[in-house]
Formats: C-alpha cells, sequence, structure tokens
C-alpha cells in the first residue's frame, strides 16, 4: 500500500517537474524570440541607418557636383556673351557680362565667409554697375575714405555685408525718387573701430516704421513682427537685421548696425566694426 502510495505521489511530483520545465522551455523559447526579435530589429535599424548615410553622402555629393557645374555653365555663358559683345563692339553689354560675372563669382564662391573690406567695396561696385545699366544711369556711387582711413580697407568684415544695404538704399530709397540720386559709402577709423556709413538721398522712412527697424535690429532674435514680416526687411534681399546679427555673432555684440533716416530725406546705415585684419583671432 505503502508502495502504490509512494510511486503516486512521485508520479505527481514528476507530472510537476515536467509540467514545470516544459514552462521554463516555453519561457525560455519566448525569452529567446524576444532577444531575436530584438536583434533583427537592431540590424534593420543599422541597416536602415547606414542606407540613410548612404543616400544622404550621395545627395551631398551630387549637390556638391551641380554646384559646381552651374556656376562653371553661368561663367560660361556671360564670358561667351562679353567675346559676342566686344567682337561686334558692344563695349556696355561687355563691361555688364564682366560685371555681372564677377558678383555671381563672389557672391556663389565657397571662399571663405570673412572677407576684406576691399574685396566688399570691389563686389559693391561690380553691383552697382550692373544697377546703372538696368537703370539708364539714373543712381550715381561714390566711396569716400580719407588717405588715413584706407588702412581699413584691409580690415576684416562678413562677406556680403554691403550688398544688401546697398540694395535696400537703391529699391526701397531711391528707384521711387523721381530725381536723379545718390548711394554713398564713407570709411572712418577710430581708435578702436570702423566705421562704414551708407547713405542715400532717397525717399527716407517714415518715424514707426523706423522706430521697428531699429528695434529689430536691437533684438536680433525678434524675428517677425505683428503682421508676421521681418521689420528690418525692406522687400527682397538680405534683411538688415541679418547683416547686423552675422556681425555680432562673429565680432560681438558692441558692433553690427545703426540705423537714421528723414522722410523725403534719405537714410544712413552705420555699420561699427572692430579694427582686425588677422583671421586667426576670430
Amino acid at each position: 500500500m505503502e508502495i502504490a502510495v509512494t510511486t503516486a505521489v512521485l508520479a505527481t511530483a514528476a507530472c510537476m517537474l515536467l509540467g514545470l520545465y516544459c514552462l521554463y522551455l516555453k519561457n525560455r523559447i519566448k525569452k529567446v524570440e524576444a532577444e531575436r526579435e530584438r536583434q533583427l530589429s537592431e540590424l534593420e535599424e543599422k541597416l536602415q541607418d547606414e542606407y540613410s548615410v548612404r543616400m544622404v553622402d550621395k545627395q551631398a555629393k551630387l549637390s556638391a557636383l551641380q554646384s559646381q557645374i552651374n556656376p562653371h555653365f553661368l561663367y560660361n555663358t556671360l564670358e561667351c556673351i562679353r567675346s559676342e559683345a566686344l567682337l561686334y563692339d558692344c563695349d556696355s553689354i561687355a563691361r555688364m557680362a564682366k560685371a555681372l560675372a564677377s558678383f555671381f563669382r563672389y557672391s556663389i564662391s565657397k571662399k571663405e565667409n570673412i572677407v576684406t573690406l576691399r574685396e566688399e567695396f570691389n563686389n559693391i561696385e561690380n553691383y552697382f554697375l550692373i544697377q546703372s545699366y538696368r537703370f539708364d544711369d539714373k543712381f550715381s556711387f561714390e566711396i569716400l575714405a580719407a588717405p588715413e582711413d584706407r588702412e581699413a580697407y584691409s580690415c576684416l568684415i562678413p562677406k556680403l555685408s554691403l550688398q544688401p544695404i546697398v540694395e535696400n538704399a537703391i529699391f526701397h530709397g531711391l528707384e521711387t525718387k523721381p530725381d536723379k540720386g545718390k548711394v554713398t559709402i564713407r570709411v572712418e577709423m577710430t581708435e578702436k573701430n570702423v566705421i562704414i556709413i551708407v547713405s542715400d538721398d532717397g525717399m527716407g522712412i517714415g518715424r514707426e516704421e523706423l522706430e521697428r527697424m531699429r528695434d529689430s535690429l536691437k533684438n536680433s532674435r525678434k524675428e517677425t513682427d505683428q503682421e508676421g514680416k521681418s521689420p528690418g526687411e525692406r522687400g527682397n534681399g538680405i534683411a538688415l537685421t541679418n547683416v547686423s546679427q552675422r556681425i555680432k555673432l562673429i565680432f560681438g555684440e558692441d558692433y553690427g548696425l545703426n540705423l537714421y533716416s528723414t522722410k523725403g530725406i534719405g537714410t544712413d546705415v552705420e555699420i561699427i566694426l572692430p579694427i582686425m585684419t588677422d583671421k586667426s583671432l576670430i
């Protein structure tokens, strides 16, 4: 009788152990499957990332190639126009094509973003020559600097700082003026700073708009006014606030743009820069 009971107990215990072992195996299999799924997911994600990296790299190389092709196509086309113009004694067209090619080469080249003031002046002269042909010599342009202040020409300035300011002077100060107008750039040096003043004798800016633009220049992070349009941006071109912000980011908060204007008389944009000629100090 005892043997029969013991056998039954052992059988029950064996069944329980077998059940526990089966449960263990089932759980183990689930863990193995979960780990396998995790590894497969990680592998799939890794492969997707590698594919994305390859595609981005491929697209970047393609974009770089396109950026090299397009400027060369433009330069070659302008040079053909210039050559044809010279062939037929069209000197004005030849000069305009040369100025346009130089302007685009300077604007879209991969040259460093910090240039000398002299380079900026050369670019502005080409830009103004193009606009003079467009507006039939309605505007004149002059750069004024005393001999002792011309050392500033070697000082550094963010690339394409002057062009948007001159563009604003032409399109929002002079274009609507009935008579001829003039843009003047004056260069002065103090003990520590280079001061550049871009002046036009155009239509000027109203008091309310002037205050909004000044506020935007003081608060470079303020992108838009209540209407959603940048108050420092008058039409097309890079906003004055963006130019000022680039100067502040590179040289510090003590530098940037100041704006002065009288309605019906004209506008002055003052650029304050440090006296710096060594790019390694930036």
